[in-house]
C-alpha cells in the first residue's frame, strides 16, 4: 500500500492571514508540521499543498516539498484533491498545516487503523475535551460518535447534549483525516451538500451521502492554530513541555536556543 500525506497551507485566512508563515522559535508553523510528518514511517510521501508563491518560496528554501495549487478551493481537503492527481496513492493523509504539536505517533494510529480494516473508507483522528473554554469555542469542532467508532455528526456547538447522562465526555477532532483512494475520488465527483455548507466542515459531505467514517482517539496536546491567541497557546505549550522534559526534541532545542541568544 502507497500512502502519501498532504499538508494544506492557505495563506489568506479570513482570521488570520499568512497563518502557515507564522513564527514558532524561527521557523514558519508549516515547517513544524512538515517536520512531524515526515517522522511518520508508514508515509511513503509528504507534500505541503499551497496557493501562495510566499508559502512555496518559504517551503523551498527550508527544503520542504511544496507543491502549487489552485486559490479557489474551499476546503483543505478540495486542495489536497488537486494535489493528489500529481501523486497515485492507495490512501491519501491529510494534516492540517495548523497542527504545529501534532505528533508522529498520532498519525501513524490513523494510517495503521485504515490499514488493518479492509472496510475502512475514510477516517479522522479525535481526542477528549481537556479545556473547557474550548467546548464553548465555535472555532473547536466537536464530534459526536457511535459505538462503533463511527462519526455520526459534527458541529461547532458542543454536542451531544448531556441532558440525561452529566458524566459524558465530549471529543473534539484533531487535524488529521484519511481518504482511501476510492473515498477521495467520490469526494472529488459530489458536490457539497446542505450540511456542509451551512456548518462549513468538508467530512459532512461523506456523511450527508451514508459514507462511513472512522474516528480513532488518540491522547494528544495538539491544538490548532486558528487565531493570534491560538498563537500564544502554543508557544505557551511549547515551553511547558520544556519544563516536564519531553515534547519535540526539535522544538526544545529551537526554544532553548531562542532563551539563550535573548
Amino acid at each position: 500500500m502507497k500512502i502519501a500525506c498532504f499538508i494544506p497551507a492557505r495563506y489568506k485566512s479570513t482570521r488570520f492571514p499568512g497563518k502557515p508563515l507564522a513564527d514558532i522559535c524561527g521557523k514558519p508553523m508549516v515547517w513544524w508540521v512538515y517536520q512531524q510528518a515526515i517522522k511518520v514511517k508508514e508515509l511513503d510521501e509528504v507534500y505541503v499543498a499551497t496557493d501562495d508563491e510566499r508559502i512555496e518560496n518559504v517551503c523551498k528554501e527550508l527544503g520542504v516539498n511544496v507543491m502549487m495549487t489552485s486559490d479557489k478551493h474551499p476546503s483543505a481537503t478540495d486542495r489536497t484533491v488537486e494535489a493528489a492527481q500529481k501523486v497515485p496513492a492507495d490512501l491519501y493523509v491529510i494534516v492540517m498545516g495548523d497542527e504545529p504539536l501534532i505528533a508522529p505517533e498520532n498519525i501513524s494510529a490513523i494510517v495503521n487503523a485504515m490499514s488493518a480494516d479492509e472496510n475502512a473508507y475514510a477516517g479522522m483522528l479525535c481526542t477528549r475535551f481537556k479545556n473547557g473554554v474550548d467546548l464553548i469555542n465555535d472555532s473547536t469542532i466537536k464530534l459526536a460518535i457511535n459505538d462503533r467508532n463511527e462519526l455520526i455528526y459534527m458541529s461547532r456547538l458542543p454536542i451531544p447534549f448531556p441532558k440525561a447522562e452529566l458524566g459524558y465526555e465530549h471529543y473534539k477532532n484533531v487535524g488529521v483525516y484519511a481518504f482511501t483512494k476510492e473515498a477521495l475520488a467520490f469526494y472529488k465527483d459530489t458536490p457539497r451538500g446542505r450540511l456542509e455548507k451551512i456548518e462549513d466542515m468538508e467530512m459532512l459531505r461523506m456523511l450527508e451521502n451514508r459514507k462511513p467514517v472512522k474516528v480513532v482517539e488518540v491522547s494528544t496536546e495538539s491544538m490548532s492554530v486558528d487565531t493570534y491567541k491560538d498563537l500564544e497557546r502554543i508557544r505557551k505549550a511549547a515551553e511547558q513541555q520544556i519544563k516536564r522534559g519531553g515534547g519535540n526534541y526539535k522544538l526544545i532545542l529551537c526554544v532553548a536556543s531562542r532563551k539563550e541568544a535573548a
